[in-house]
């Protein structure tokens, strides 16, 4: 996992180093015996210069690039013999091409940036372009180039962000709280920067969670108040984040929203007392007929066993007390909760069609044993957890011959179960964790990024093909 952190960090950061080559280097790096003196020939026949070639040891991935400033020449170096001259050659065309760097000469800095600098170059250009850019203009361009990189603002030397943001023009700001301060988020992931030390936030809860869950290992989501003389700039809208650019030094009080991080320390304690019931209903769920989600499908096998998987850690670790038909309620229902769901619309009779089809094909589950009443709270449930609350409340009152005891068992089952199915609107980034219910669910939002990444129907499959073993685990199809 750290591998794959480390190339999310390469492919949508930036250089950090921009050492010289050297033949020590070239030696390390090269996989098929490149020297550095084949690699000075064939850049010598591409019309490039090697003493322009900077390195960036931290890197794994693209950890070189030909940097030639005053051109506005950039490409990536690999350090292979196979097709070294073919790839170098492609790209010195291209240099040569009439057309390229019109951007670059005619002044278009955003377009330059967009078009002609790779991403892993494009600080170490602005840093030394940004003087040359029009005041009335550079903060703009810092804008494009600070929204297409991640991982950066820690990167950024302070004199350049003061000239910066000394040329930001005036901006809105966002709705303030009752108290006259704004409240802002941020979440982040391994690879983040402090809260403490950032200055990239937005008002958005929901855009916060996405940049914590994006790389599957989200680790914290935090919030912080802060007065209006505090903000630089706002960017209005949802597919501008709602981003809030913080004036540097802006002291802050980070509020934590004590989610569980999705890591490697935390999420295998989270799967252990509850993997054998996973792959036992996990193999169940996928005879019951869901489709496997394809592009703009969000409701199928896999939408059912990260619901599944939410709901056994909620048994497991909540310390909500349920009786063991509760559990096998909320189990029930992560399993056959979509069932009748036959499109991608937002659809408020799906549960009712699910109930229909349930009784319809008279659905039972094995390991599933509920009373009469059970199954009617299940479906109850099952019913209605496509509607609003308010509209669900009125509904589940009115059920006949439910005591008030039995009303409200079906009012906290219901709210554990909406907020287990609600949890996984983090895959179209669509959760807002503060309008769960249960004060574990709103633990989880990191945890359920995290299962985004995870190959759950994989998993499912080769157990029942008996390619995977789960020790305890017994399945009666």
């Amino acid at each position: 996992m750290q591998q794959h952190l480390t190339l999310l960090k390469d492919v949508r950061g930036c250089m950090t180093r921009f050492d010289p080559l050297t033949p020590e280097i070239v030696a390390k790096e090269s996989e098929d015996g490149l020297t550095f003196e084949e690699l000075k020939v064939v850049l010598q026949e591409c019309g490039l210069d090697i003493r322009k070639v900077v390195y960036d040891g931290t890197r794994r991935f693209q950890n070189a690039y030909y940097a030639d400033f005053e051109q506005g020449h950039y490409c990536w170096v690999p350090f292979q013999r196979a097709n070294l001259k073919e790839i170098l050659s492609t790209i010195s065309a291209n240099f040569s091409h009439p057309e390229f760097g019109k951007a670059r000469r005619n002044c278009e800095w955003e377009t330059f940036y967009l078009l002609d600098v790779p991403l892993p170059m494009q600080i170490y250009d602005f840093e030394r372009r940004y003087l040359d850019i029009a005041p009335e203009k550079v903060f703009s361009v810092w804008s494009c180039i600070h929204t297409r990189l991640d991982y950066a603002n820690s990167m950024w030397k302070p004199e350049v962000l003061q000239y910066v943001f000394a040329h930001a023009p005036q901006t809105e700001m966002p709705e303030p709280d009752e108290d006259g301060t704004i409240t802002i988020y941020r979440g982040m992931g391994e690879l983040s920067q402090s809260p403490e030390k950032a200055i990239s936030w937005s008002t958005n809860p929901t855009c916060a969670l996405w940049f914590a869950n994006r790389s599957g290992r989200g680790t914290r989501l935090v919030s912080a108040k802060v007065k209006p003389e505090d903000i630089l700039i706002f960017k209005p809208g949802y597919d501008a984040e709602q981003e809030v650019i913080l004036k540097p030094g802006t002291k802050l009080q980070i509020c934590e929203t004590g989610m569980i991080p999705s890591t490697e320390g935390y999420v295998p304690r989270l799967l252990y007392p509850v993997t054998k019931d996973f792959f036992r209903y996990g193999s169940i769920a996928v005879t019951l007929g869901y489709p496997t989600e394809r592009m703009f499908q969000f409701h199928g096998i896999k939408h059912i066993l990260r619901v599944l998987v939410l709901t056994l850690i909620f048994i497991a670790h909540s310390g909500m007390s349920l009786s063991e038909e509760d559990k096998q309620i909320l189990i029930y229902f992560a399993l056959l909760h979509d069932i009748g769901r036959d499109n991608e619309d937002k659809d408020d009779t799906h549960g009712d069609k699910s109930v229909d089809l349930i009784r319809k094909n008279n659905i039972r589950l094995k390991g599933i044993h509920l009373s009469k009443k059970g199954y009617r709270i299940a479906k109850l449930i099952i019913r209605h957890h496509c509607r609003d609350d308010e509209i669900s409340m009125e509904r589940i009152a009115k059920m006949p011959n439910f005591t008030a005891k039995d009303l409200g068992r079906a009012v906290k089952l219901y709210n554990i179960a909406k907020d287990m199915d609600g949890l996984d609107r983090v895959r179209f980034n669509g959760l807002d964790y503060r309008y769960l219910r249960t004060s574990y669910a709103r633990r989880l939002p990191l945890v359920a990024g995290g299962l985004l990444e995870e190959p759950l129907l994989e998993c499912i499959e080769k157990y029942r093909s008996g390619e995977l073993e789960v020790p305890g685990v017994w399945i009666d199809l």
